[in-house]
């Protein structure tokens, strides 16, 4: 009886720690997308630190290193595949500091704040390469028109090969993120694979 109340409790928080990184992530999201897009750039340098020191005090106090590997990681992937992007004229950032044919830095704060899900609630894609690159090239070219929606960023036309670039990029793009994140939060079970 014991044990189930334990179960139940571990459960519970597992529960809640992945809804809060939901909610937190796509905060993060909005205030770098809004910002962007209302003329306040430096909004997301501003909200997504917070919700990352949040995110290494309430819940992975004893990862942070390794938060901080994994969003290093991401800014890297996340920097060469929107530059690629803008070099070949798929999308066009609102500009803010970085040089015309760079990403900017409100958008590496979205790659920073993607990062804090994939040990979350996005965990179990790290054995999953394979869904991780069909969930990957499905949702990101609508995550992408979200931004020129909401006017952060512009898409060239066609906007159908705009969406097959950025899914073609992010076909590759998300599993290599979840090995990543496998490979530094769960080390002995990435040597197992």
């Amino acid at each position: 009886m014991k044990s189930d109340k334990v179960l139940l409790m571990s459960w519970i928080g597992e529960l809640a720690k992945n809804v809060w990184n939901i909610i937190s992530v796509e905060l993060g999201w909005l205030a770098c997308i809004i910002g962007a897009a209302r003329g306040y750039p430096w909004l997301g340098l501003l909200v997504v630190p917070i919700l990352f020191a949040i995110h290494i005090m309430l819940i992975e106090r004893r990862k942070t290193r390794k938060i901080f590997i994994v969003a290093l990681a991401s800014i890297v992937i996340g920097f060469f595949i929107d530059t690629t992007l803008i070099i070949f004229g798929t999308i066009e950032p609102n500009r803010w500091i970085m040089p015309a044919h760079f990403t900017t830095i409100w958008d590496l704060m979205i790659w920073i704040n993607f990062s804090l899900a994939l040990d979350t609630s996005l965990r179990f894609l790290q054995k999953r390469p394979l869904a991780a690159a069909f969930l990957g090239a499905i949702f990101a070219p609508g995550t992408y028109y979200a931004g020129d929606r909401l006017g952060a960023l512009n898409f060239s036309e066609p906007i159908f090969l705009s969406f097959l670039w950025i899914g073609v990029l992010w076909f590759f793009a998300m599993p290599g993120l979840s090995l990543i994140a496998m490979y530094v939060y769960q080390p002995s079970k990435a040597k197992s694979q």
